[in-house]
């Protein structure tokens, strides 16, 4: 059995924060100018209002079958044969997701930072950390995330600060965008934003038990929450509505602004190590649970062989992309309308499956 080491809670809140507020970073902000105006800041908290309920269904299946994992549950809860097909949708998933994150990276790195550079260069460095990392393992991945997660929130909140020179009330209005009932459906479809807190279920067994998985899933969500919504905030401030829908990257923009005489200014590249690195990291996390779900899956021992070739199918898939526009509108959009059924539907329904064919129910763990 392919097992990993066990970490605190505090690597584990890590994790999942920097995995989730990667994101923020990229077209997610003006993909929701364009659908409810300057309201994302506040709609993002009803979509972690969503996550939360979804986590509730993912940590009430963790406790009817303590010391299992989602991989293990699904095929118990639901069958050999229907297990497989449910935990092959969720590792298919996490495989896309991993390869979005890669396309995006690139193709803004390409449009904002280095323009000649070809994409397969870019694309080739990110497989080569991710590769090197995933060798390493879920320990080392979560070490890591604890050691930067530090620098990362620095360089975020001085980019913050720094750009209140730019900030007008005045875009916050009109308060309620679009209108209400395009926040709350919004706000209830977009709960996909947070649904990478599923990776507590794929790796249960390393989080020191069901107790403390529910305070780290809490927990994550509620500091990626403010996180984000903190971030779509400082770009509501800072540009109109129909400005940011217009931006690829809001926040890289706003960075770009800061201007406080000749020794502070051009801070971007501040930005940048913020950027590149929670995008490292998640992609890596991501990637490494398709890795963990397939071996699981088919009872693989060796995982390296593995890591060898979904590095190549990654690199291959991430270099089919068409354009930006193909990814933002594409990949990106199709991943928060419809990522909350298999990141929150699948374990609904592993649950409704375990309570009628009476599987698990040690509810004491």
């Amino acid at each position: 059995m392919i097992k990993e080491g066990k970490f605190g809670a505090q690597e584990a809140v890590c994790l999942i924060t920097v995995t989730i507020t990667s994101k923020v970073f990229f077209s997610s902000p003006a993909i929701i100018a364009g659908l409810i105006g300057n309201t994302g800041w506040y709609t993002t908290l009803i979509s972690a209002a969503v996550a939360l309920v979804g986590f509730c269904f993912i940590y009430l299946l963790l406790k009817r079958f303590p010391g299992k994992d989602i991989v293990e549950i699904f095929d118990i809860a639901l069958g050999r044969v229907v297990g497989f097909i449910f935990s092959g949708i969720l590792g298919i998933y996490m495989l896309f997701i991993s390869v979005t994150r890669v396309n995006e990276l690139s193709e803004f790195l390409k449009v904002y930072v280095i323009p000649l550079s070809p994409n397969w260069l870019i694309i080739g460095i990110f497989i080569a950390c991710i590769f090197t990392l995933s060798l390493l393992g879920l320990e080392s991945i979560a070490r890591l995330s604890k050691l930067l997660i530090y620098a990362l929130l620095a360089g975020f909140l001085v980019v913050l600060l720094l750009g209140i020179q730019n900030y007008n009330i005045n875009n916050l209005f009109p308060i309620f965008g679009y209108g209400l009932d395009k926040i709350a459906f919004q706000g209830i479809v977009r709960s996909s934003v947070y649904g990478e807190v599923i990776i507590l279920a794929i790796f249960a067994k390393s989080f020191q038990g069901v107790k403390f998985i529910k305070k780290e899933g809490i927990t994550g969500i509620l500091l990626s929450a403010a996180i984000i919504s903190v971030s779509v905030l400082s770009y509501s401030l800072t540009f109109p509505y129909y400005v940011v829908q217009e931006i690829t990257a809001p926040m890289y923009a706003m960075s770009t602004l800061i201007d406080y005489g000749r020794f502070v200014q051009r801070v971007e590249p501040l930005f940048l190590y913020v950027w590149i690195i929670g995008s490292f990291i998640s992609a890596t996390l991501v990637f490494y649970s398709f890795i963990w779900i397939f071996c699981k899956t088919f009872r693989i021992q060796d995982k390296k062989p593995i890591i060898i070739g979904s590095c190549t199918i990654l690199y291959a898939t991430a270099l089919m992309h068409k354009d930006i526009i193909s990814i933002i509108l594409g990949y990106v959009v199709l991943i928060r309308n419809f990522g909350s059924l298999p990141l929150f539907v699948l374990p609904l329904i592993a649950l409704i499956a375990a309570l009628i064919r009476k599987k698990g129910g040690n509810l004491n763990a």
